[in-house]
């Protein structure tokens, strides 16, 4: 991130639900420690409970910023707290690979300027992800497919561009008649 002083480092925290590739980023901070891992766990469960997505699981890395404390507030609800192998980054690669996703197709492209306008990269992205971009392992779909029925045959003419973030990220669909 670019500041009055120079570049300065923003971190996220992200909580990935592997089974509906759903994906939970909390606000940007300057100084990630203890209690605000903490809280950002408590919100991804009220996320979680609020979306209907089960947390059996959770795997995280061995960073010292998750204490005790942080694997109690997952474990409150139920959820497993498990730690990856240490320097095994692949022990969760669902996330590194989201990561690796939102970096390439997102945040290599601006110069962020403050956390508000990291959280509002984040969001869009987000939404983006969920709403608009085709997965792979869910057959080419969205996440979260809209309910509007495609007609069969289509003109070029009906063919509409949704952008966001300035165009960085289009997503193609077709207008209603």
């Amino acid at each position: 991130m670019l500041s009055l002083r120079g570049w300065r480092d923003l971190y996220l925290l992200i909580f990935l639900h592997v089974e509906s590739r759903q994906v939970y980023i909390a606000p940007s901070t300057f100084h990630p420690n203890e209690s605000w891992v903490v809280e950002q766990a408590q919100a991804f469960q009220e996320h979680a409970k609020s979306e209907g997505l089960a947390v059996g699981t959770l795997i995280r890395d061995r960073d010292t910023k998750f204490q005790p404390a942080f694997d109690a507030a997952i474990e409150a609800d139920g959820a497993e707290v498990k730690v990856g192998a240490f320097r095994s980054p692949n022990t969760n690669a669902f996330v590194e690979r989201f990561i690796q996703t939102i970096q390439q197709e997102c945040l290599d492209k601006f110069v962020v300027f403050g956390e508000p306008h990291m959280d509002y990269l984040v969001n869009e992205f987000l939404d983006f992800y969920h709403e608009e971009r085709p997965h792979q392992g869910k057959g080419n779909s969205p996440l979260t497919p809209s309910n509007s029925i495609a007609p069969e045959v289509v003109s070029i003419g009906s063919v509409a561009c949704r952008e966001r973030l300035g165009g960085v990220l289009k997503h193609y669909h077709r207008q209603a008649a």
